[in-house]
């Protein structure tokens, strides 16, 4: 059964940041009918949203995080908290 639900414009542009968000880390465009869902079934957390998307579920095993491990590679830059706000976000703090 559909509702129809108000929002503000805040809350709004809080859910187009956090559907932007998924999209950079999973590559795939979510309705904000969907966000909303998962958003309800995990919680706030975009990470743990960006995992569902892919069918990943917590806790992980052990095999799922030696996977996980061996794909990550160091490029060999260094990258300060402040590069990545700047760049990604636009923040300048």
């Amino acid at each position: 059964m559909a509702t129809t639900v108000r929002i503000t414009e805040g809350a709004n542009r809080t859910l187009d940041g956090i559907q932007a968000r998924l999209l950079l880390l999973t590559g795939k465009r979510v309705s904000k009918q969907e966000l909303l869902d998962l958003v309800l079934e995990v919680g706030p957390d975009v990470e743990r949203l960006a995992a569902r998307l892919h069918g990943i579920r917590y806790p992980l095993s052990k095999a799922a995080w030696r996977r996980i491990r061996r794909g990550i590679k160091d490029w060999g830059v260094e990258t300060r908290e402040e590069d990545i706000n700047r760049d990604l976000y636009g923040w300048d703090q």
